[in-house]
């Protein structure tokens, strides 16, 4: 074991003491030299080094020649048959899950079967138990005959041992059976991805011995590029995928008019001001007082992007930015992984990170700056374990700026650093300006700026008479059980749920990665009046997100220190894979499936309609009569597309004195925004310039003769 591995675990060398995997690393890998920044990172592990180990194995195996001992074969002839029956059963039903059409689905939901079917089933798995029992049966008799070995047999059926989770796949790829089901499949999930993770782990120890020498002479003819760099390409290719296919489908989403003045154009107005030299001003927020937007967000971040954002000042550019970012973010995170587990590992996990469907929810979830600050974040990980000082300088302001809470995150990551020994001095640095930033802009800067509702989302940990996030703090270092108790709730189990399964909580298994979980702590399961932090569909998750993969990477990297560790790692890969996999399938983006991705309140359907795209093509014959340079009010939904000006307010509180009006009937009845639209009708102040389909363009001072049948024909 390398001496940057120590640092980054400190469970201590007697963890690690007689594992025959760290005796194979510290064999294998040079020792880094030490700094005084302490012991560098472990070094890439990739496949060229997996390449010379041989197969793991529990235990030395007897050769053909041995003649084993009564008890010994009674013991190996036990475990073969109840192996190979078990398989056989398994491989019986996956066959006819399999060929089930019409009665699957409510079999899984509702246990509805015909009596003749269900006893067919039980028929065709003791015909499977009792032919794989035969056929085992023969081979040991045959190798008693010829005096072969008997753990040859035993060992080929544990290499065949995941084959007993086939029956699962047909249950998992019926979706209809789990639309809106999540808490019923994320714990059968759970409890098969760990089978998986054990059987897989044996089925790595016991590989017969012709068929690894038959790996071994493959990988010999493998080019050598592609033995180094084919983890990279195919991270790279995922991410790209990942960039291109959200970019389209949330732009599609956004034609749609799925998209909302709360929060694409408020974001988006924020960044064409900064193109016009005004900053952190919101007039979508306070109409009365952009300048008190500070008050709700510190985002100077965001500005640094105005370089890309001026070559196309839109909302769409907003939407492939965060798109491409979430996809690349897999870039750090595999460069991150591979200094501490195998390259093939390391793309493993960048994979399922790219197949995280909380993420896919948060990415379809307008365009918020936080899931945006995870490429960064990844990248300040990434950075402080390579020791890349200029990307890591970069990377760190960069993320710091983007929302004031960001510094929470990076103060986490700095301590970590510190009080592991890993990277000790950049560590302190990290936390000290982290910290000091934190409360110099949530305490000072933005509470000179007025006040905002957010503080009332942990109301209930206020201490009496003292509201704000000051008192929170308070309650949460004098009264640590009553925070707990008031905060433990079955919702925000399930939402850990979510967040865990798919990475098969490997975080959880080692106390020390448990630093993974405070950023999303404070930041989402504090939260005691307000429910999106703690529902996975919103943007919340990505608080959590980049360090719970950072964190599995960890945790593989200390599977490989224990007894057999190459196999307990390669096994819990496996896992995090097929988890991901069979998650992302039934409830997230990439199977572009009606009603099958939640996002926020919604759910995304993918197609776009003869009629959203009439609706759509409507709007921006509207948006051709406004100036560009004219203030606008706009309905919820359509506001987004209008908030590259200067000015621009929501209907929810009024046209403030706007140029223009667009609105859509179908999005009046959010808050105030109808009773607000029918009293500039009646007083006359806006008149109907013209309307498309359930689309309507108001001028102030127009004339007002085609007000009367708006309201007759949209029944304000």
């Amino acid at each position: 074991m390398s001496a940057g591995e120590s640092k980054i675990d400190p469970s201590g060398p007697e963890a690690e003491a007689s594992s025959e995997a760290a005796e194979r690393t510290a064999s294998e890998e040079p020792a880094p030299a030490d700094s005084a920044e302490g012991a560098d990172a472990v070094e890439p592990q990739g496949e060229e080094s997996e390449a010379t180990e041989p197969a793991p194995s529990s235990a030395k195996e007897p050769t053909c020649t041995e003649i084993e001992s009564p008890p010994s074969r009674i013991v190996t002839v036990a475990r073969s048959l109840l192996l190979a029956g078990t398989i056989g059963a398994m491989a019986a039903l996956a066959v006819n899950f399999a060929a089930a059409s019409d009665w699957l689905v409510e079999f899984l939901k509702d246990n509805q079967l015909e009596t003749d079917q269900r006893m067919s089933l039980v028929y065709w798995a003791l015909t499977g138990a009792g032919l794989g029992a035969v056929l085992t049966g023969a081979a040991l008799l045959v190798a008693l005959r010829r005096r072969w070995s008997l753990h040859d047999i035993e060992r080929i059926l544990w290499f065949s041992s995941p084959l007993i989770l086939l029956p699962t796949l047909p249950l998992f790829l019926e979706f209809r059976a789990w639309h809106g089901r999540h808490l019923h499949l994320l714990g059968l999930v759970l409890l098969v991805a760990v089978t998986l993770e054990v059987l897989a782990t044996r089925a790595l120890r016991s590989v017969p011995e012709r068929l690894a020498r038959g790996y071994g002479w493959l990988r010999e003819r493998v080019p050598g590029m592609l033995r180094r760099h084919g983890p990279l390409a195919v991270v790279l290719c995922g991410a790209l995928f990942y960039a291109v296919f959200m970019s389209f489908y949330t732009l599609r989403w956004h034609f749609k008019l799925q998209t909302h003045v709360f929060d694409l154009a408020i974001n988006n107005n924020l960044m064409f001001g900064g193109l016009k030299g005004v900053f952190m001003e919101s007039p979508v927020v306070f109409a009365n007082d952009p300048q008190r937007y500070l008050a709700a967000h510190a985002k100077y971040g965001c500005y640094l992007f105005l370089p890309i954002y001026a070559l196309y000042p839109k909302a769409e550019t907003l939407i492939v930015l965060q798109s491409t970012l979430l996809g690349f973010g897999a870039l750090p995170l595999f460069a991150f992984a591979r200094r501490h587990i195998s390259a093939w590992a390391a793309a493993g996990l960048a994979l399922a990170y790219l197949c995280y469907y909380p993420m896919h929810g948060a990415n379809f979830y307008e365009v918020k700056w936080v899931p945006v600050a995870s490429f960064f974040l990844l990248s300040v990980i990434w950075a402080a374990d390579a020791k890349r000082w200029v990307l890591l300088g970069i990377a760190f302001t960069w993320t710091l700026l983007l929302r004031e809470d960001m510094p929470i995150a990076l103060a986490v990551v700095g301590v970590f650093l510190l009080l592991t020994g890993h990277r000790p001095r950049a560590g302190l640095t990290m936390a000290l300006v982290a910290t000091a930033w934190f409360f110099f802009i949530r305490f000072f800067v933005m509470e000179q700026a007025g006040s905002w509702w957010f503080p009332k989302m942990y109301k209930k940990l206020w201490a009496p008479g003292e509201p704000g996030f000051g008192s929170v703090i308070k309650t949460l270092l004098s009264n640590p059980p009553f925070v707990f108790d008031t905060i433990l709730k079955q919702s925000k189990v399930v939402y850990l749920l979510h967040l865990l399964v798919p990475i098969v909580f490997l975080p959880a298994r080692r106390w020390y990665l448990w630093a993974a979980f405070i950023p999303g702590f404070i930041l989402t399961l504090m939260t005691t009046s307000y429910k999106p932090p703690t529902m996975f569909s919103f943007q919340y998750v990505m608080y959590w997100t980049p360090f719970v993969f950072v964190a599995a990477a960890l945790a593989i990297s200390a599977l490989q220190r224990t007894e057999a560790g190459l196999a307990r790692a390669r096994g819990a890969v496996a896992a995090v894979l097929f988890a991901s996999a069979v998650l992302t399938y039934n409830y997230g983006a990439f199977t572009a499936r009606p009603k099958t991705l939640k996002s926020g309140y919604s759910t995304i359907n993918f197609e776009f309609t003869e009629k959203e795209r009439e609706r759509y093509a409507n709007l921006q014959e509207l948006m051709k009569l406004i100036p560009p340079d004219a203030s606008v009010a706009a309905t919820e939904r359509v506001g987004a597309h209008l908030s590259s000006r200067k000015v621009m307010h929501s209907m929810r509180s009024g046209p403030h004195g706007a140029d223009y009006i667009v609105a859509w009937s179908r999005q009046l009845n959010l808050s105030k925004t109808k009773p607000r639209f029918r009293r500039v009708l009646e007083r006359g102040e806006y008149g109907v310039v013209e309307r498309l389909g359930d689309l309507a363009l108001l001028q102030r001072g127009h004339d007002t003769s085609g007000n009367a049948k708006l309201m007759k024909d949209w029944r304000l």
